[in-house]
């Protein structure tokens, strides 16, 4: 498509905040990312309180990462073949029954840590269905010209919410007086009760956002024939004969083995083992995380959309940029050292997310999208439950400086060697197979 033709059906497209689909997606998704927040501090506060072991931590995270890793690809298949709104719509109305359980768990003093183990494995379970099906549903609802201006309105509204949402959270586990005596359990300096509102506020977060989401009303390319058997077999098809997508993908899963584990284990030990105020250092910690990736999500949208040639150089320095974060974090002591890395780690990784996602969403033909991103998704989270396992290990057997600076070392190193390397840095350059362009 040359630039003569782009240009008019560009300026045909309507305002996207004129665009009440996109409207009705933006609200659902910001209302239940302010939800998921809460259980988000309140999972990994409630695994130490109850066990005080850095290993059980990184057991629960890795026992959500195993199912949401498993049937990641499948989740695929049913958005493409159900549409993705429908999958979406399921799997979070399951999560929020799951929720409305371990809150009332709680609240009864019945919780025990092997209840965790449960709750993990069925979290990650509806999480790898809905996962996929949210990244396939906004190119359903938008014209592919405001994808990636989409993806940082939508994305960037909801890591505003990431500014205060921890804070509250951590001020309802952490910040309110106690109302009741110590659990017979014994959760020192937490109280059960106060997690268990966490996770009934998600539950009710969820609900509003499910009755929102209900007014979202898909394309006609984001519904597949009730005739049509969908195959996941073709998204791999896709991305053997689409070496961008392919060299992308395998690039995109080494830095989140050496990312997503470290991060998501570490931190809430760095708030209760360095710093002070606990859950509340937590939850503050999470926010200046959320302020640097809404400053990226913001670049994402303001700033040109880098050229083929000049999208994998972009994405490699980000990269690059956020594993010297995460080894400076590895030094932090106070909140004063730890909130610069944790905001620069958000502005490159959001930053870079959303022009790896938007390039992905605008590549991949509309038929294909939930199973090529569910295959995608996999090689990314994939290997998290070793990830997190490895990390708590390492972060209990000996520090949490080692781990954060092995992490950062090794992005370093992955970013580095993809820039010396003409096919990793010019991804973006690979041309669409010929068989899969749009006439």
């Amino acid at each position: 498509m040359n630039a003569s033709t782009s240009e008019p059906i560009a300026a045909a497209a309507p305002s996207l905040f004129r665009n009440p689909n996109y409207l009705w997606l933006w609200a659902s998704a910001a209302i239940s990312s302010l939800g998921d927040y809460f259980t988000l501090i309140a999972m990994p506060w409630l695994v130490l309180s109850i066990s005080h072991d850095s290993a059980a931590l990184g057991i629960v995270m890795a026992l959500e990462s195993l199912p949401r890793a498993a049937f990641m690809l499948f989740s695929g298949s049913a958005s493409d073949r159900f549409t993705a709104r429908s999958v979406l719509l399921v799997s979070r109305f399951l999560f929020m029954l799951a929720l409305l359980a371990l809150a009332l768990m709680l609240l009864a003093g019945r919780i025990q840590l092997h209840h965790l183990y449960g709750f993990a494995v069925t979290f990650g379970l509806l999480t790898a269905f809905a996962l996929p099906a949210n990244r396939a549903l906004l190119p359903q609802v938008v014209e592919r010209s405001q994808i990636q201006k989409s993806n940082s309105a939508l994305m960037g509204s909801q890591q505003l919410i990431q500014l205060f949402a921890p804070v509250l959270a951590g001020l309802l586990i952490w910040g309110l007086p106690s109302v009741s005596a110590p659990d017979a359990a014994g959760a020192a300096g937490a109280d059960l009760r106060h997690i268990a509102y966490a996770f009934l506020f998600n539950a009710g977060a969820i609900a509003v956002a499910l009755v929102l989401l209900l007014r979202v009303r898909v394309t006609a390319a984001g519904k597949a024939p009730g005739t049509v058997r969908v195959r996941l077999t073709e998204g791999f098809r896709y991305l053997r004969q689409d070496d961008g997508m392919r060299i992308a993908t395998l690039y995109m899963g080494c830095i989140g083995f050496f990312a997503i584990g470290p991060l998501l284990t570490v931190i809430p030990q760095l708030a209760q083992q360095r710093l002070q105020d606990g859950a509340l250092s937590y939850g503050l910690l999470y926010a200046v995380n959320g302020l640097g990736s809404m400053l990226g999500f913001a670049l994402g949208g303001m700033l040109p959309k880098p050229g083929p040639q000049r999208l994998g150089k972009v994405m490699l320095c980000a990269d690059l940029v956020a594993g010297l974060s995460i080894a400076w974090l590895a030094h932090a002591d106070r909140l004063v050292t730890a909130a610069p890395a944790l905001a620069l780690i958000g502005v490159a990784a959001s930053y870079g997310g959303v022009l790896g996602l938007s390039w992905i969403q605008e590549r991949v033909p509309p038929s294909l999208t939930g199973r090529v991103l569910s295959i995608v998704m996999f090689a990314v989270l994939g290997l998290t439950p070793l990830s997190m396992s490895a990390a708590g290990l390492l972060a209990a057997n000996y520090s949490l400086s080692l781990l954060l600076t092995t992490s950062g070392a090794a992005i370093v190193a992955v970013a580095l060697l993809g820039l010396a390397t003409p096919a990793i840095r010019r991804f973006g350059a690979y041309p669409v197979p010929a068989s899969y362009r749009e006439a």
